[in-house]
């Protein structure tokens, strides 16, 4: 039985924030396929940012630049706050880290705020 949706989000970010990106992606893969709606696109832009980050570490810029635009096509449709995650925030970061400047290891941490409730 897949774990629940907040358990695989949060511990997702963690890894993220560590820079633990293909772990985060599998984490979070672990729990998209069973998810729908908004809950899904939040999942499969995290996914895609996480691996826009390897490619990007990989020194593979193409790759990341198109992995960052493809993210950003799943958040764009959702409202600036989802399941906890400030996505408002989190566009513009990704935005910003598909043109490759100069940035600080990404945190998402400081992005998601725990809620109760529905998305």
């Amino acid at each position: 039985m897949p774990r629940g949706f907040d358990t695989c989000l949060a511990e997702g970010v963690a890894l993220f924030d560590s820079g633990r990106f293909f772990e985060a992606h599998e984490v979070w893969e672990e729990v998209w396929q069973h998810e729908h709606g908004p809950r899904r696109l939040l999942l499969q832009g995290l996914i895609l940012v996480a691996a826009g980050w390897l490619k990007r570490d990989a020194g593979n810029a193409r790759g990341a630049w198109t992995l960052f635009s493809r993210a950003l096509e799943r958040l764009e449709p959702l409202p600036p706050a989802c399941e906890g995650m400030d996505v408002g925030g989190l566009r513009p970061q990704v935005a910003g880290w598909r043109e490759g400047g100069p940035c600080d290891r990404p945190l998402l941490a400081r992005l998601l705020h725990h809620q109760t409730g529905g998305p």
